[in-house]
């Protein structure tokens, strides 16, 4: 049942969630297949990376860090209903980003700044298909933090000929205002924006979707720079009472599950025959390399929201009357984005959020990227009171170096009451 691709299920009341919808990549099989390739770059930059990408890309070009004079050309390039769209959706995408920058908090004697990371590297799969959104969906978000320096790692073109990235993405580049463009992909480019190899600047931070190979390489990096949230394959979850447009709701499922053939797009619904009339949309909609459809009837909706807090999808849209969008809301389903009736297709484009949002459950402990994962959040404490420090906060720290054993901890603190060493 697991391998099928249209799945019909049916919940009672309080029963787990299905493990079809536990969709799930070992990211730990990966990371022994790049850990090779992460310490060579490390070791020897950009001839081992130049390696790697020959191998596994087909293409190294003699160049590969490119400025804003090549992004302007391939902004240029584009036709001019593309220039026109990127602007759009950047320009939704910055107000809605400026909009979260999280504010200064402070209570006497101490407050919490928000500043931004300096030097940020973002990845941008490009292999089979361009994605000049993804560009834009983590470059805005780490321009509107403040960060100083952006550079977008994506992997080269095949071929002979032209600019070594492609033009939609160079064009997305410009609009977003990122400084360089690094025309490496895969593991090997992560491992460039962590170490720089010579050929770029080392960042503080890599951030963006891709492939399990660039996940793992995420991963083995963290600690050296910062970074994101590992992310897997796409999912979605519909919440649609009986009587919603079908179609719609079959396009919205088919829209996520054409990303790959490990993506899932579920239905929670409690009408069997709406479901099936979906599950049948499906068949006709999506080809032999699309993801799986699941269609799952619930008790009611009260349990269709608890289903779908349990499968924690990165997207949950929601098609009903206001009833049930106000109970979603009441409930808060655990979601990387929650939206009532607006295509997860128009939020991966140009609604405001970025597209890239915690899989397999993540959504549970975070929510997408935005803003604050761009910015540290840095204490700065001073003395509230004219008369120094406040005696009640030392004699307490007092009493608990003590009883953890640190001498000299409570010392330092015994010192400012004006004590002598009892």
């Amino acid at each position: 049942m697991a391998g099928e691709r249209f799945l019909l299920l049916r919940v009672g009341r309080g029963e787990p969630l299905p493990g079809e919808l536990r969709a799930r990549v070992n990211i730990l099989d990966y990371v022994e297949k790049v850990k090779p390739v992460v310490l060579d770059v490390k070791r020897r930059g950009w001839e081992a990376a130049r390696e790697y990408s020959l191998r596994f890309d087909g293409a190294a070009p003699e160049e590969p860090l490119l400025g804003r004079d090549m992004m302007e050309w391939g902004f240029e390039e584009v036709e001019e209903a593309v220039r026109r769209a990127l602007r759009v959706a950047a320009s939704a995408l910055s107000r809605y980003h400026v909009s979260t920058r999280p504010p200064e908090a402070w209570v006497p004697g101490a407050r919490l700044r928000w500043l931004p990371v300096r030097r940020v590297g973002l990845y941008a799969p490009g292999g089979a298909h361009p994605y000049p959104s993804t560009v834009l969906h983590t470059a805005i978000p780490a321009r509107s933090a403040g960060a100083s320096r952006v550079v977008v790692a994506t992997p080269p073109r095949r071929g002979r000929g032209g600019a070594p990235v492609h033009p939609l993405m160079l064009a997305a580049a410009y609009v977003a205002g990122v400084d360089e463009v690094l025309a490496v992909g895969g593991a090997q480019g992560v491992a460039l924006l962590a170490y720089g190899g010579g050929v770029v600047e080392p960042v503080d931070m890599v951030a963006g979707p891709g492939g399990p190979y660039v996940q793992a390489a995420k991963l083995l990096v963290q600690g050296d720079v910062g970074i994101d949230m590992v992310a897997g394959p796409t999912e979605l979850a519909v919440i649609a009472a009986p009587g919603s447009d079908e179609r719609l709701v079959a396009l919205d499922m088919a829209a996520e599950a054409e990303h790959g053939p490990l993506s899932v797009s579920a239905l929670f619904t409690w009408d069997e025959g709406f479901a099936e009339r979906v599950l049948d949309e499906l068949k006709s909609l999506l080809g032999g390399d699309a993801g799986r459809a699941v269609a799952v009837v619930a008790a009611d909706a009260v349990e269709a929201v608890r289903l779908a807090d349990e499968m924690a999808a990165e997207h949950l849209v929601v098609y009903g009357g206001h009833d049930l969008w106000g109970l979603v809301v009441e409930r808060a389903p655990a979601a990387g984005i929650v939206s009532y009736g607006v295509p997860p297709a128009l939020l991966d484009y140009a609604y405001g959020p970025s597209h890239v949002l915690p899989t397999g459950g993540a959504a549970r402990w975070r929510g997408g990227l935005g803003v604050h994962d761009f910015m540290r959040g840095v204490a700065y404490v001073e003395p509230s009171a004219l008369d120094g420090l406040p005696r009640e906060l030392l004699e307490a720290g007092v009493v608990l170096a003590e009883a953890e054993g640190f001498r000299f901890h409570a010392e330092s603190l015994r010192a400012r009451l004006g004590k002598e060493e009892g």
